[in-house]
């Protein structure tokens, strides 16, 4: 049941005008329902839509021939920011812009608010380029909308809680929850939600009802997620001590039957829980393949779970420490409190720090490094310096088997590894890079971990450090012995790496040590052109100083000079020009580096350009200069500076447009005024024989045919196809352009070469107005086309009946037009005076057959329908009558040809077939 909001219309609107939409919200307030809503409406759109878990199900699925919208739930986690899910989707987002480049390719994305204004977010910044904040004051539920939805969901008991709309952000889901369970008292509930589930729960404990509280309490254990065939099949040892350390804590004998407590779970169905179905599977039993499903207990709503995981937090903190699902560990626990955590995180209290620390600690023996490493303390400094005290009273031989202890959660096993080989850190060295801490990382190499020890696809301690960032980190690498040189699988340097995120004092570190600073990447990339595009000037001038090669180019055949110009990046430019860098090497495409700054606009970087002695008639491949680039992009001051440096602006491209012809169709009238004030001439015409005001008429660019007009444009002149300024603009319906040009004098009866005038044109397209100016200037209304089709027929075949009445009222001749054609006119002409009879008796006056005409003349009872068949009938013998002619002369040409074959046949039976001719014979399959 979903009531339609002005948020909902808002993201639609915005994913419709966007290529990545980012709806963002707290729990509960309607973020999963509006994307789902928006989903299904671009649907109906001709989306194709996919649900997307892993970013490389869009890699895989992306068609950039097909509309396709992706759309994820719950990025990055449903509580916290789920670090190894940034992990996953750094790699894919560079992929991911050139994807949306494609108008075809949408994403939309529903993400927690907790989440998005996490720090580490920052890095997936393509989902923060259009963001729908559904709790801001633009998107917020309005009254009538809660009213609405209050409607929906409580029907009759909706105006009992008017008073009540405004206390929580998750009015939606408090609707939901109360629809699902409507015995509780409905005032309370939406005054103080969660206190009335804490009541709830609190009575299951004091009436005796362990069971029902033990269940709850297995849901939160077991994060969320609890396997319904846990309950009913063979479990590991381990498992089976946690459900009973769980019954034990919820005052249940620990032997409590299983089977006992999956039914004390399904009583709780649609009050507090839900069972969903999860993955699906094949085992063998009794030597039989037996498909089987999994199902999970979950809470009917994630804010359900979040206020339970609060309570258990708060009633059994000691067995939760212990037992709890490591997922739930990582998150839902701090051990000191902050300004801004969520409202659902539990406090450990100071007796059970310690405790939780060794559950860490039992979590990372087990090889469960993502959980700790990405545990939501260890994101604050006091938290790892305490943990790192911690760690060091166990002993040596302990601490190293720790610090040599691999990650046993394989990430890549379930995602396409050519996207996930680079941030998998699966060594605990490598983790500790990650988040960059120095004391960690010295505590691992103080227990003997190498340095050059990479994880299992190839990332070494220094990459990450060059990533992330750390100086301190990068120089005890290297004094510890750390390989510089090696490159990453895309062929990136470590000094390519640090020169692409920014870290200049790790850049200048490598250096000193040696690295190879004019080694390429895969696309053939150097670090100096990788600093040149993002403009670090300090390491654009440290690879220089170093003797860094900055005429080289890579796999497009791009300088660091055209990158530099490509990215606007003056100062770089400059330095380069200076040093003595080739300003006029070309790309693989024909493109210059001053090409490329007109292009872009870069008006500073190309006045210093000029100054270097660049030739401002330099034209690309397409034949296209310097200002006609300038003018296609409406780049005014770009083209005064050209303009002023005496180019030659009359010169045109491959298909002879000029600079002004650009500037007419795309509208930038400034421009055309500047080149009609240097002398450009306005009436020249491209290779299809269209002038710049022919083309500003077809734009609808009123100012510029205005100009055109006003300085003496030729406004009779056609193109190739006979169409004139005022064909062209009544085609296109622009009735300003149409009176400009009626004004200046032009030709309004001038037809195309298929004999079109503007009158049939204007009718055509139901354009009434231009009609209207044309029929009061005296325009030919009765002139037909080469096919013999009138403005009159025209307008009645499309059905624009103020355009027929008044052609009638001019005294149009109804009967000129083609006889298929008149069954149309009578269907759609409704006027008084155009009845069946009149349409009939036209039709027999005006045919020019004499022998359909006595045809007509001869039939009893005579109808309109009776006539134009006759008229049809006649029409389509005398069509098929040619189509038989042709194909005669057709099988008459054949039967010759075939005659002349067989005699050739005949011939090569009697002397043999020549050397000459099996070569000739076997050339043509070669």
């Amino acid at each position: 049941m979903f009531v339609d909001t002005r948020a909902a219309h808002n993201v639609l609107s915005f994913l419709q005008e966007k290529s990545c939409v980012t709806i963002t919200a707290s729990s509960g307030v309607g973020k999963t329902a509006t994307l789902r809503h928006v989903a299904l409406q671009m649907g109906k759109d001709g989306y194709d839509i996919l649900l997307v878990t892993d970013p490389g199900d869009i890699v895989k699925f992306y068609n950039p021939n097909q509309k396709t919208l992706f759309v994820i739930d719950d990025l990055c986690g449903n509580f916290s920011l789920n670090q190894a899910d940034i992990k996953i989707w750094e790699p894919v987002i560079c992929r991911l812009k050139e994807f949306l480049e494609e108008k075809l390719t949408k994403i939309i994305v529903a993400c927690r608010l907790q989440v998005y204004q996490d720090d580490k977010f920052d890095t997936l910044s393509i989902f923060k380029t259009c963001v729908c904040n559904l709790l801001s004051l633009s998107m917020r539920l309005s009254t009538a909308e809660k009213e609405a939805i209050a409607e929906v969901y409580l029907q009759t008991k909706a105006n009992q809680i008017t008073d009540y709309y405004n206390l929580y952000d998750c009015f939606p889901l408090l609707c939901q929850l109360y629809h699902e369970n409507p015995t509780l008292d409905i005032k309370d509930f939406f005054q103080n939600p969660f206190s009335i589930y804490r009541a709830q729960v609190d009575q299951l404990q004091k009436k005796g009802f362990f069971g029902k509280y033990c269940a709850l309490a297995l849901c939160v254990v077991f994060n969320n997620k609890l396997n319904e065939n846990m309950l009913k099949d063979e479990i590991n040892e381990e498992t089976r001590i946690i459900i009973e350390n769980v019954c034990e804590s919820c005052r249940l004998d620990r032997g409590t039957s299983r089977l006992l407590l999956k039914d004390e779970l399904d009583s709780l169905l649609h009050t507090f829980l839900s069972k969903v179905i999860g993955k699906t599977y094949y085992t063998m039993e009794n030597h039989r393949l037996k498909y089987r499903i999994q199902r999970f207990y979950t809470t009917i709503h994630d804010k359900v779970f979040d206020f339970l995981a609060k309570y258990f937090g708060q009633k059994i903190i000691h067995c939760l420490i212990k037992n709890a699902d490591s997922g739930l560990i990582r998150e839902r626990f701090l051990l000191d409190r902050k300004d801004d955590m969520d409202q659902f995180i539990t406090i450990v209290p100071t007796e059970y720090h310690e405790l939780y620390m060794q559950r860490m600690v039992d979590d990372w023996s087990k090889g469960k490094l993502q959980d700790v490493f990405n545990n939501s303390n260890m994101k604050i400094h006091q938290f790892r310096k305490k943990f790192l005290c911690y760690l060091n009273k166990f002993s040596t031989s302990y601490q190293k088997q720790l610090v040599h202890t691999l990650d046993a959660n394989n990430i890549s096993s379930s995602c396409n590894q050519l996207y996930y080989f680079e941030v998998v850190c699966d060594t605990v060295m490598l983790h500790c890079c990650f988040i960059g801490d120095f004391s960690m990382i010295q505590w691992c190499c103080n227990h003997g971990v190498d340095v050059n020890q990479c994880g299992s696809y190839g990332q070494s301690p220094l990459l990450l450090t060059c990533k992330y960032g750390g100086t301190e980190i990068a120089r005890m690498l290297l004094d510890k012995g750390a390989d510089y040189n090696t490159c990453d699988s895309y062929g990136e340097t470590f000094v390519m790496i640090a020169c692409k995120n920014g870290h200049t004092e790790i850049v200048s570190l490598l250096l000193n040590k040696g690295a190879d600073y004019d080694k390429c990447d895969s696309l053939g990339q150097s670090p100096l052109m990788i600093v040149c595009g993002n403009g670090h000037k300090e390491m654009v001038s440290m690879l220089l100083e170093k003797g860094a090669d900055y005429n080289r180019c890579d796999n497009l055949g791009q300088s660091s000079v055209m990158i530099a110009c490509g990215h606007g990046q003056f100062e770089v430019v400059r330095m380069l020009l200076d040093i003595g860098a080739d300003y006029n090497k070309c790309s693989n495409n024909g493109q210059s580096p001053v090409m490329t700054v007109c292009r872009l606009g870069h008006t500073e970087i190309l006045r210093i350009l000029l100054d270097k002695g660049e030739d401002n008639n330099k034209c690309n491949n397409f034949g296209q200069s310097l200002v006609f680039m300038a003018c296609r992009y409406g780049h005014t001051n770009m083209v005064g500076l050209l303009l002023n440096n005496g180019v030659d602006y009359n010169k045109c491209d491959n298909y002879g447009q000029t600079p002004i012809m650009i500037a007419c169709e795309t509208g930038f009238k400034d421009i055309v005024r500047m080149l009609i004030d240097n002398g450009a001439d306005y009436n020249r015409c491209d290779i299809f024989g269209e002038s710049p005001l022919i083309l500003a008429c077809r734009e609808c660019q009123i100012e510029i045919v205005w100009i055109l007009l006003e300085r003496g444009a030729n406004y009779d002149y056609c193109d190739k196809y006979g169409q004139s300024p005022l064909l062209v603009a009544c085609n296109c319906g622009h009735t300003t352009i149409v009176k400009m040009l009626l004004e200046k004098g032009a030709d309004y009866n001038n037809c195309s070469n298929y004999g079109q005038s503007p009158v049939l044109m204007a009718c055509r397209y139901g354009h009434t107005e231009i009609v209207r100016k044309l029929l009061e200037k005296g325009a030919e209304y009765d002139k037909c086309d080469c096919d013999g089709q009138s403005p009159i027929f025209m307008a009645c075949m499309y059905g624009h009946k103020d355009v027929v009445g008044m052609l009638l009222d001019k005294g149009a001749d109804y009967t000129k037009c083609d006889v298929l054609g008149l069954k149309l006119n009578a269907k759609n002409c409704e006027f008084e005076h155009l009845k069946d009879g009149l349409i009939r008796d036209r039709i027999v006056c005006g045919t020019n057959s004499s022998r359909v005409k006595e045809r007509l003349l001869r039939e009893d009872g005579l109808t309109l329908d009776k006539a134009v068949g006759i008229c049809r009938a006649d029409e389509e013998s005398r069509k098929q009558m040619k189509t038989l002619n042709e194909e005669e002369q057709v099988h008459a040409l054949r039967r010759k040809t075939q005659h002349q074959r067989n005699n050739r046949n005949e011939a090569y039976a009697k002397i043999g077939p020549s050397r000459r001719d099996h070569e000739k014979r076997g050339s043509s399959f070669s």
